[in-house]
């Protein structure tokens, strides 16, 4: 069994402010479940406790991971508070804001290194329903090697209207016009993947910090020959809060979509060495005091 995974939780200063990385806990040995479910979190303290509540609760055996940018409305403190009840909840609180898709690159190698086999990932804002993991999870065991939660299948959909939702919709629709995939949807953040089926490196080595993480990886899987298949969904708008794309975003992701298309190799590489997983893990901006070891 390997000895438990440091790290460090943070303590709102007597300001109100801004928090100071002091505090610490230990939280876990290993996992206790094949599956783990990510999140990546800035600014959810509103949502965060419902959502874990709600993974927590479900007919399934599986671990959850929480990677917090140092939020300043103490969403880690949230996450720390809900972990000293049980041994299932795994949290990581980076020094700075460091995007989704770096945030996700951690949740990858974090899986690997503790030898889960099923890696879920979802947004923490509560507009994807944690009660469909359970149908990601049946497709996994259905033969499939990446399961996506699509809005645009038959039975999904989204609250989106006006401009968010013709974005939403164009740019999945050029993303299955320009990039010759039989998928309808390439840009959600929720998803399964079978880490065993997936070669190791193809996700954790991505080079996009933000959002355009998602569409790079869908085709990274796709361009290797992985079984995916689409579960529909129904995309909520989010329960509380603001939107965190920023609308450069949307102008890299349409950038990242051409670049996808006109070169049609696969962009990430298929191997990686351990050390490039501990890299991920013990990265400066992470709060991580003592390297995890290897689960026997």
């Amino acid at each position: 069994m390997a000895p438990p995974y440091e790290i460090r939780i943070p303590r709102a200063d007597k300001a109100g402010g801004n928090v100071e990385h002091e505090m610490t806990t230990n939280v876990g040995a290993g996992p206790s479940s094949r599956c783990l479910v990510f999140l990546a979190t800035y600014n959810e303290c509103a949502n965060i406790a419902s959502l874990l509540d709600a993974i927590l609760g479900l007919p399934i055996q599986a671990d959850i991971l929480v990677v917090d940018d140092n939020s300043p409305d103490g969403t880690a403190l949230s996450v720390a508070a809900r972990a000293a009840s049980t041994d299932r909840l795994h949290l990581i609180v980076r020094h700075t804001r460091a995007g989704v898709g770096s945030a996700h690159r951690v949740g990858w190698a974090f899986a690997r290194r503790f030898g889960y086999r099923i890696l879920i990932t979802l947004d923490a804002d509560l507009s994807h329903d944690p009660c469909d993991i359970p149908r990601l999870l049946a497709e996994i065991d259905r033969g499939a090697d990446f399961a996506i939660g699509s809005r645009f299948v038959k039975g999904g959909g989204l609250e989106y209207t006006g401009l968010r939702l013709l974005a939403s919709r164009s740019a999945n629709w050029l993303g299955r016009f320009l990039l010759w995939l039989p998928l309808h949807e390439y840009t959600t953040s929720y998803r399964a993947a079978r880490l065993d089926r997936v070669p190791a490196g193809l996700i954790e080595t991505i080079d996009q910090d933000g959002y355009a993480f998602f569409m790079t990886a869908t085709v990274c899987i796709a361009r290797v020959g992985l079984k995916i298949a689409e579960v529909p969904i129904h995309f909520r708008e989010r329960a509380s809060g603001f939107s965190k794309l920023p609308r450069w975003e949307i102008f890299r992701g349409i950038i990242n979509l051409v670049r996808l298309a006109i070169d049609r190799r696969v962009h990430c590489h298929s191997t990686v060495v351990i050390g490039s997983l501990e890299n991920l893990l013990e990265s400066p901006t992470n709060t991580t005091t003592r390297a995890p070891q290897r689960t026997q």
